[in-house]
């Protein structure tokens, strides 16, 4: 009895990390290049527990519970929107801005950018836009109006500032989520020969709000059903310990 509890409680922890997963994309839905996560999980079967339930006594048999493998992220591109603003930047396809923090370099496909006292071009939280050449990017807005082309090149009035840098890794899958759209890796990066830059424009979330929701409800569900199985089999635990301690007559 206590193993079948224990293989429930697996199932409800697993479904637990799910609906968390589910909800932090329903949270990012409207989050610039946010990108929807699902859980993995595989079958772990115990092969020395005792099981007399099942094989009667003195056998063994093979318990299944859940193992969590992780979290598995869609790389698919979101919907990409005009804003206007030519400091905001999207990438079409691969690709990723480098960015420096006091963490150290970060990567991202949120291009929300702006300029800071300085002339500088940061993200929204003050983090300082790489070049290709990992330099800081400096804008003089007497020069003239900012032009990125699509191979990232910035030009202002008749002068190139640079390039901003867009760089590429072998496993962006392995990246590590740090916040604030800002991901990590120990892979090294590679420049981008040929990337596409679109300016006056914001990747949006891959999130499909439909799919979330429904993913939602199915795991609701199946956290009750199991929630459910567990007080039931409690219930009979309670009654064979309530009738093994009746006095015989």
């Amino acid at each position: 009895m206590e193993q079948a509890i224990s293989i429930a409680l697996s199932r409800q922890m697993m479904l637990r990390r799910a609906m968390d997963i589910v909800a932090t994309n329903v949270a990012n839905m409207n989050t610039a290049a946010y990108k929807v996560e699902a859980p993995m999980f595989s079958e772990y079967m115990m092969p020395t527990a005792e099981a007399d339930d099942r094989n009667g006594p003195g056998k063994t048999g093979n318990l299944s519970y859940v193992l969590d493998m992780g979290v598995h992220r869609d790389m698919s591109e979101g919907q990409i929107t005009q804003t206007g603003n030519p400091l905001d930047l999207a990438i079409s396809g691969d690709g990723y801005f480098a960015i420096q923090t006091q963490a150290g370099e970060r990567y991202t496909r949120s291009g929300h950018f702006s300029v800071d006292v300085d002339g500088q071009l940061v993200t929204p939280q003050g983090h300082l836009v790489l070049s290709d050449a990992g330099a800081p990017i400096t804008l003089n807005p007497e020069d003239g109006q900012v032009e990125i082309s699509r191979d990232g090149t910035i030009s202002a009035g008749e002068i190139t500032v640079g390039r901003i840098g867009v760089v590429t890794f072998d496993d962006p899958r392995g990246m590590k989520k740090m916040g604030d759209t800002h991901l990590a890796t120990d892979e090294a990066a590679r420049p981008l020969d040929t990337p596409n830059v679109i300016q006056g424009a914001i990747e949006g979330s891959n999130v499909k709000s439909m799919v979330e929701m429904t993913r939602m409800i199915d795991v609701m569900r199946a956290y009750t059903s199991t929630q459910r199985t567990i007080n039931k089999m409690g219930e009979l635990q309670q009654s064979a310990i309530r009738q093994l301690g009746r006095e015989p007559r």
